[in-house]
This record gives C-alpha cells, sequence and structure tokens, in this order.
C-alpha cells in the first residue's frame, strides 16, 4: 500500500495576485471600504502566516505580493480574503451581489530584477490613475515601507527574498 502523500505548504514562493471588482466597479473607491480591505487583509495574513511584500488597492482592484503561506495554500488564503471582504462589503450596502470577478490572477515573482519591477509597477498604480502625485501619499499600499516612511497603515509589511 503506498504511503499517502504528505502536502507541504511555506516553500517561500512570491506570489502576485490581482483581482478586480465584478464588471470594474468601485467597490473599493470609498476609503471606509479600502480601510476595511486592509483590516481583513491583515487577519488573513495572520491566520495563515504569510508575509505580505507588497500591495496597492485600487476603487477598482487589488493587487497582492505575498510569500506562498506557511499554513494551507495561497489560493485559499486568497480565496478567504475575497470572501470576508464581500461579506462585509455586502453587509453594509445591504447587497448580495457579487463583489469580484470570478477569476483573479496568480503570478509567481521571480528574480531581484523582476520583484523590483513588480513593487514599482504596483506603487505607480495610484499615480498613473491621477489618484495622487506621488505614490508614497496613496496612503492603501506598501510604497511608504519601501520609501523608508514609517507607514500608519494595519498592514504588515515585509521585504521578501525573490
Amino acid at each position: 500500500m503506498p504511503k499517502s502523500e504528505k502536502r507541504v505548504y511555506g516553500k517561500g514562493h512570491l506570489h502576485l495576485i490581482n483581482c478586480y471588482c465584478r464588471d470594474r466597479e468601485q467597490k473599493l473607491g470609498e476609503e471606509k471600504h479600502r480601510d476595511l480591505f486592509c483590516r481583513l487583509l491583515e487577519e488573513v495574513r495572520v491566520k495563515f502566516r504569510f508575509k505580505v511584500a507588497g500591495y496597492v488597492l485600487m476603487p477598482d482592484n487589488f493587487s497582492l505580493l505575498m510569500v506562498e503561506p506557511l499554513v494551507d495554500t495561497a489560493a485559499n488564503s486568497v480565496e478567504t480574503l475575497l470572501q470576508r471582504y464581500q461579506r462585509r462589503y455586502n453587509n453594509s450596502a445591504r447587497s448580495t451581489e457579487p463583489v469580484w470577478e470570478n477569476d483573479y490572477t496568480d503570478t509567481h515573482i521571480m528574480g531581484a530584477e523582476r520583484l523590483e519591477t513588480t513593487l514599482r509597477t504596483m506603487h505607480e498604480a495610484p499615480v498613473r490613475a491621477k489618484l495622487v502625485e506621488s505614490a508614497t501619499e496613496w496612503d492603501w499600499s506598501s510604497a511608504r515601507y519601501y520609501a523608508g516612511i514609517m507607514p500608519d497603515g494595519v498592514v504588515t509589511v515585509e521585504r521578501a527574498d525573490s
């Protein structure tokens, strides 16, 4: 009889998660909704024990650069985050509509150059969208952490090895 395979989690791979709101609606358009998402991200980060290497919340999407969780999988931790936010958002909006597109992208990031490019692209998104003039002005991203400015946010950000 073959031995059952033991699942091994937490290999330390970097995952870039990109997810859009359904029909590009601005479900993260208000500060209170972005603040809620950040609180839920931190709760899920603690529960699944993963590092957040970078993130940015935009009015209609988010990007999350995370190290594979020590507990369970990146996919399950992201699904938990999406479900928790949808439940809380719909309770406050008194809605039952889906918040997220059915699929999100999960891209492995390998190499120091790719990591740096990914972070720069994420952090510049609010500037490109003309929400702020400088990436460090946007409260809902890890740009301040990487600029050496101690952020006031609730999401714990840690540098990741590529």
